[in-house]
């Protein structure tokens, strides 16, 4: 035999050696898996199957009591979600009532507050009071003197008011349009010398200056006119003087034909 085979078969008695020394000892110290139970009274689990299994029967008898509290909350949990759904649903419509309605001739409301304790509801006096339903309960608003006020939606105020704004800008147009009207006017009445406008205020200006001018011309000719009037008469009554006269001399044949 040659070295190297010498050396091969010390290392298989080695490795021999070891896998019986590492069989022993689990052997010695291995742990037990089976269901076995001590023989004392009561009986003890010895094998680490039983031992678990008596631990898993000691934690499921918790589990009963522990699911029935699970299923009754849960009942609980589904109770207020349904609550919960119905009154979102309930304020989501009272909020849309708010912003859209139709309000108009209904009026918006408001959340009525509990004057006293209720028993039969559990509310607080001061606290929000509510319907059979367990909604808080609805109310007209009213004013200082207790006077209901039929309150519109908002969107129903902004129709409103785009109405008012219509007239209003119309309105302006139409101030807008009696101001130029008006300055039109004042310009005829006053004139405007840059745009070369002699209003009727000059021109009254300037017939009173002419009824004035013409006034002092008739005082200038009132004397002459008298004077023209005198001596117009007395022509008159010459004319006649020698006209008479004329027919006495036709008479005494002293004037001819």
């Amino acid at each position: 035999m040659t070295l190297f085979g010498k050396i091969l078969v010390m290392l298989n008695l080695a490795l021999a050696v070891m896998l019986a020394a590492w069989s022993f000892n689990l052997y010695s110290n291995g742990v037990d898996w089976t269901d076995s139970k001590s023989k004392g009274t009561p009986p003890v689990p010895t094998g680490q199957y039983a031992i678990r299994a008596a631990k898993l029967d000691e934690l499921w008898k918790g589990v009963a009591p522990t699911q029935a509290d699970w299923l009754r909350e849960r009942g609980k949990l589904a109770e207020e979600e349904r609550r919960l759904n119905a009154e979102r649903a309930w304020y989501d419509r009272e909020i849309r009532y708010v912003w859209v309605g139709p309000a108009k001739g209904k009026g918006i409301s408001q959340v009525a507050i509990a004057a006293k304790d209720d028993d039969r509801t559990g509310v607080k006096k001061g606290q929000v009071q509510l319907d059979p339903q367990g909604f808080p309960q609805m109310m007209s608003i009213v004013d200082p003197m207790n006077v209901p006020l039929q309150l519109q939606s908002m969107a129903e105020y902004n129709e409103e008011d785009k109405g008012i704004l219509s007239d209003i800008d119309a309105q302006i147009k139409r101030n807008v349009q009696q101001i130029a009207e008006s300055n039109a006017l004042t310009d005829r009445i006053i004139g405007d010398k840059a745009r070369g406008i002699r209003g009727l205020q000059q021109r009254i200006n300037d017939e009173q200056a002419k009824n004035a001018a013409l006034i002092a011309e008739m005082k200038l000719v009132e004397p002459q006119l008298l004077n023209t009037l005198v001596e117009a008469h007395s022509i008159n009554k010459r004319h006649n003087q020698m006209v008479k006269r004329i027919e006495e001399l036709k008479k005494l044949k002293v004037a001819g034909k």
